[in-house]
């Protein structure tokens, strides 16, 4: 039986709901405030050449609007107009550098388009909040059934970083495979939250999984990942909210207005699978899949000297090197997007800024185990 609450009317729910997802986004974005500007080391990679020419302070005039923008949503009553600026600021920012395209910000941006869109209509607001964590957490769990998930992330993070297993007592207690029940969870969970009416019982669930990716990868545990601290303390904060009372159907009818949140929440997806669609934009999280990029520097290059890794790699023939990954989230908190065209241009840009003699990128594909030198 639903207790009265505060968030009991929709208008109530989407009136917090705005302001958490605003304030929590300000802080994503100020922490990774190196992600939005261009004055870092770290290659800028536009989706077309020619925005390379946009000057450093225009990218930074964007970066300070939409904090003051944000600020605004957070402290004053919702406007449209207000909104439909964050938007704007949000796209344009996001058109001149692909670091940017996060699947935090595109959670936020999502988000935010389904309130433009449904201004005067927080029925459909809510309901539409409920579809795409559904989507959300339905391909975030069908992207972790891989072996690569068990390995990366089940094993060596959870089992080895942060239990402190060694791999004689994993293979001796057969702990290896006990990784799938994540995904297989995860996946079950979006379905329940589908189907059932009790959808806040299901919702606390979600939120344990969150509160335990924060202990593993929070400042108290690994330490890792800082930028995603924030999404995952957004999303239960979205779960508690959304869930308090029942979530309405909108109508068949109306459900076919909204298409375009089924294309890109439940098709566009799928084709991710196949390589043809974006993986963050799919919701591939922490799934171990894709690619890793190695640069060994042969040379001297100061500006990457804090990015180096401690040890010596079989990649690099014992000569220094680093892990694109790593240097993204040292430097400006943000992983570099997973795809293969973006990758062929960190490395072009890398060459061309340090020379070809200075470094060489390695790309190493971790589901075939093949390297090739970009």
């Amino acid at each position: 039986m639903w207790q009265k609450t505060v968030f009991d009317s929709e208008n109530q729910k989407i009136k917090f709901l705005i302001k958490f997802v605003a304030a929590f986004w300000f802080l994503t974005k100020l922490w990774s405030y190196k992600t939005w500007i261009i004055e870092r080391e770290y290659p800028v990679i536009p989706p077309f050449d020619f925005l390379k020419q946009v000057p450093a302070d225009f990218h930074l005039t964007l970066f300070c609007l939409s904090l003051i923008n944000l600020l605004l949503v957070v402290f004053f009553r919702r406007k449209k107009w207000m909104l439909i600026s964050l938007f704007l600021l949000e796209f344009f920012s996001c058109a001149l550098d692909t670091v940017r395209w996060q699947p935090w910000q595109y959670m936020y941006m999502c988000m935010l388009l389904l309130i433009i869109l449904n201004f005067s209509k927080p029925k459909n607001i809510v309901f539409l909040f409920h579809l795409f964590l559904v989507g959300m957490y339905l391909f975030s769990g069908l992207h972790k059934l891989n072996r690569d998930f068990l390995y990366t992330f089940w094993m060596n993070t959870v089992l080895q970083e942060f239990f402190g297993l060694s791999l004689k007592n994993i293979l001796k207690f057969k702990l290896f495979f006990f990784g799938l029940l994540i995904p297989v969870i995860e996946i079950g969970l979006a379905v329940l939250l589908l189907v059932v009416k009790s959808k806040r019982i299901i919702s606390y669930f979600l939120i344990a999984i969150h509160i335990s990716i924060l202990i593993i990868i929070g400042p108290a545990g690994l330490g890792y990942n800082s930028v995603v601290w924030f999404w995952n303390l957004a999303l239960i904060f979205i779960l508690l909210i959304l869930y308090t009372s029942p979530v309405k159907y909108i109508g068949t009818k109306l459900m076919l207005k909204q298409f375009y949140c089924v294309v890109l929440w439940f098709l566009m997806p799928v084709l991710s699978f196949f390589g043809l669609w974006y993986q963050y934009f799919s919701f591939n999280l922490y799934s171990g899949k894709g690619y890793q990029m190695y640069v060994c520097v042969n040379k001297n290059v100061d500006g990457l000297k804090p990015y180096l890794e401690p040890v010596l790699g079989r990649f690099c023939k014992d000569k220094p090197y680093f892990i694109l990954q790593n240097w993204a989230m040292a430097e400006i908190k943000s992983a570099p997007l997973p795809e293969f065209e973006i990758y062929k241009k960190i490395s072009n840009e890398i060459k061309k800024k340090y020379g070809d003699k200075s470094v060489r990128v390695f790309l190493y594909n971790t589901r075939t185990k093949k390297t090739e030198e970009l």
